[in-house]
């Protein structure tokens, strides 16, 4: 073996080999881009969807589910955080004219499609299950977390499995590493020992700089990463975002500290401590400028909180709004989304935690930030809520902060800048790279012959 087959056989993954289909077999609702895409996953058996917000994951998930069980002739499972199950068996499912049964209270499971909510799967037997899917499947994210470990070897030994969730940021690979390893195709500790280094200065890993085309040519193997149809060469002229504006409601908060506890001024500090208690002083003040914009109108407003103080406070000065908590029972929240949805309610009050991923509800285009917190994350997922594709209305955004809290939200924007440079700077060879191999075109690398003149004594 010379030492460009021992490169070669470092590349290799494990091999599946599943459901080969024709996309006309396909449900004919779905895009043809969409088709493609399912395709692709039956056939590699075990699959990552990473697609923006908006782009039908849904729809293709169902479709994977529906095929998977025609196959095997067992059941599949879909899970997926608590408001989804409904919104995917009740409105989702339909489109396609398919049936999705929800375990809730009975647990009973013959054959067909089924999809639960993550805290219910201490209470099904996931072997009965031929196929698995991972709604909103960003939950692997935490290396160590006990929901990912939980999940790994609940489905162990699934035969079929399809992850979904928006498109990971580019400078948190390690959501891609646990993917993987739940997955089946190499664990987390493998992938880290083969691309990566352990960077000492800054305690984490990074990729190491000449396995990065090698990396991404990789996760190509096994997932798909697209922010829109283009990225795999399909016609996109019917998702374009519509146009977002983003207004940032600063009230001036006095910082004269009545008590003289610390002098004549707070002081504003940034610990978890001081960001609890400031968000706590300014609450009510923000809370009336959330309600003065809420009444400005008869729009339908998504307003977004972080604390029980906010949402109480919100409830005060806006009566006739809705609000969902996390305490409340799951029949409510489903209840609540179901009215929003279907516009029976005006305004809504929640939070990201409880709505903020895998909602849609792009019937709203108004949204409303009472504060903020230093997740980018969750502030991203929570206006994709109603900024997705397939939104018809200019959507715009309130953020509501006081004076005192303009670090956050520079802490968010610098984030957001992060993401946006992250994402620009990508080698374009990757998008080549996954083009080729999604096409199943073989992406050949040159490799320059040298002659060299070894010394005598060797």
């Amino acid at each position: 073996m010379n030492y460009q087959e021992f490169l070669e056989s470092k590349k290799k993954i494990k091999e599946t080999n599943g459901i080969d289909i024709e996309v006309d077999d396909l449900n004919s609702v779905l895009f043809d881009y969409q088709k493609a895409i399912v395709k692709k996953a039956l056939k590699k058996k075990r699959f990552c969807l990473f697609e923006a917000c908006g782009m039908g994951k849904t729809l293709q998930q169902l479709e994977w589910a529906h095929q998977v069980n025609i196959y095997t002739d067992k059941p599949v499972l879909i899970v997926a955080p608590l408001g989804v199950t409904v919104q995917t068996a009740y409105e989702e499912a339909p489109l396609l004219g398919y049936k999705v049964h929800i375990l809730r209270d009975d647990f009973s499971i013959d054959n067909g499609l089924y999809i639960t909510n993550y805290e219910q799967l201490d209470n099904i037997d996931t072997s009965l299950f031929s196929g698995v899917v991972l709604d909103e499947s960003s939950i692997l994210k935490n290396f160590t977390g006990k929901t990912r470990v939980n999940l790994t070897n609940l489905f162990k030994d699934t035969e079929y499995k399809l992850c979904c969730t928006a498109t990971p940021a580019p400078n948190d690979l390690m959501e891609l590493l646990n993917h993987a390893d739940f997955l089946g195709i190499v664990t987390t500790a493998q992938a880290l020992a083969t691309y990566f280094i352990n960077d000492m200065k800054t305690g984490t890993y990074r990729l190491k700089g000449h396995a990065t085309k090698d990396f991404y040519r990789w996760c190509c193997s096994w997932s798909v990463n697209i922010e829109n149809p283009k990225d795999l060469g399909f016609n996109a002229d019917y998702y374009v975002l519509p146009k977002l504006i983003e207004k940032n409601i600063i009230i001036d908060i006095d910082v004269i500290d009545d008590s003289f506890e610390h002098g004549l001024f707070r002081d504003i500090g940034t610990s978890a401590t001081s960001f609890h208690k400031e968000k706590n002083r300014t609450a009510d003040i923000r809370a009336k400028k959330c309600a003065e914009i809420v009444m400005k109108d008869d729009d339908q407003y998504l307003i977004w909180c972080d604390t029980n103080l906010e949402a109480d406070l919100l409830k005060k000065y806006i009566p006739k709004a809705i609000e969902v908590r996390g305490s409340d029972k799951p029949q409510r929240k489903e209840q609540c989304a179901l009215d929003f949805k279907q516009g029976k309610t005006r305004v809504l009050i929640s939070k990201p935690k409880i709505f903020g991923y895998g909602m849609n509800f792009q019937k709203c285009h108004n949204v409303i930030f009472c504060g903020l917190t230093y997740s980018y994350e969750n502030y991203h997922q929570a206006l994709r809520r109603i900024y997705r594709f397939g939104q018809k209305h200019t959507v715009f955004s309130y953020i509501v902060l006081g004076s005192t809290e303009l670090h956050i939200l520079d802490n968010v924007n610098k984030k957001k800048e992060l993401q946006h440079n992250l994402k620009n700077q990508m080698d374009m060879s990757v998008q080549e790279i996954q083009l080729l191999n999604f096409n199943e075109s073989e992406v050949e690398e040159v490799h320059q012959s040298q002659k060299i003149d070894l010394p005598a004594f060797i």
